[in-house]
């Protein structure tokens, strides 16, 4: 990525700001404008990664051979009377509501609050030293050890949504950089997940430059999966905040072509195919954010639990 690309960007990003802000000003004022901007702030749904239709067969393919269709013996018998079966009692449909609820990817935040408890349960039990081990205790979900059959219908759900990171892992006083993420999760997790979305905030922090931070983080989480991975898709979701602040912009800046720079390097060479990540930018403003790539920016709330879970220092 080319320093011109990235003053363009700026330059975008305050187009959006200006035009943002014109927006709100003009709701203030008029009531019609009000009641169409307040409709567009809420969102039909949380903005996560949905597949596409091509997107679907090749998530689902290679299941691991134990349950495989041709592994998998029919669970019922015409030639017996069988009383209630979770499989032949309710609709697909109504078996994948289920699986959604029963399993899932860990959050970011959840992985945080794991080790943050096991430290708390170290001091409490007079320890002075961190551990030298982190274990999260995950263990395979129940859900996943019924049958081959009920096994390769959650595995599906599973494979279909996506991994998120949207926070910095705990950040060690004393420490020049947050924990590897790979600290809390294991390489093998991160290799097999189909989609992926990286939700990073650029603009944030003085001492601590954002993307100075979150280029640490990625780089661990790329090299992770440079070996081997299973990716189909990658959203990359920009947060850029105190574009106002040239000063930091000036610092900020390379880190954010050096960030895209690292993404794209990976997708080149460890891609699956050339359209293997999209980014998308949102220009925060006070209680507002602009998202980039419209005339007139979409406009949300700031924050979002739905879309932001706040600021990427917060671990600090």
């Amino acid at each position: 990525m080319r320093d011109d690309q990235a003053d363009y960007d700026y330059d975008n990003w305050t187009t959006m700001q200006r035009r943002g802000r014109q927006r709100v000003d003009k709701a203030s004022k008029d009531p019609n404008a009000r009641a169409r901007l307040q409709a567009e702030i809420l969102p039909p749904s949380p903005m996560l990664l949905r597949p596409r239709h091509d997107e679907v067969q090749p998530a689902l393919s290679c299941f691991p051979a134990y349950c495989s269709p041709a592994a998998t013996p029919t669970c019922l018998s015409a030639d017996k009377v069988h009383g209630f079966s979770f499989l032949s009692s309710f609709p697909a449909e109504v078996r994948n509501a289920i699986y959604e609820y029963a399993i899932d990817y860990p959050t970011c935040r959840q992985l945080c609050d794991a080790y943050y408890n096991q430290i708390d349960a170290s001091r409490a039990r007079k320890l002075n030293s961190v551990p030298n081990r982190f274990t999260l205790g995950l263990s395979t979900p129940t859900v996943l050890l019924l049958c081959k059959q009920i096994t390769r219908e959650t595995l599906s759900v599973l494979r279909l949504r996506p991994f998120v990171i949207d926070r910095i892992p705990p950040w060690i006083m004393g420490s020049p950089r947050p924990l590897p993420l790979t600290y809390l999760i294991s390489r093998a997790t991160l290799q097999n997940v189909r989609f992926m979305e990286i939700r990073l905030s650029l603009g944030e922090g003085e001492r601590y430059s954002s993307g100075r931070v979150w280029f640490q983080v990625l780089e661990n989480v790329l090299r992770a999966m440079c070996g081997r991975n299973s990716l189909i898709r990658m959203n990359v979701m920009m947060k850029v905040s105190n574009i106002d602040n040239e000063t930091l912009w000036d610092f900020e800046l390379r880190n954010y072509i050096e960030i895209v720079n690292m993404i794209d390097k990976f997708a080149f060479h460890y891609g699956s195919k050339p359209d293997l990540v999209q980014y998308e930018h949102w220009v925060i403003d006070r209680n507002y954010a602009y998202k980039c790539g419209f005339r007139n920016p979409l406009i949300r709330k700031h924050p979002d639990p739905n879309i932001w879970q706040g600021s990427v220092l917060e671990w600090i």
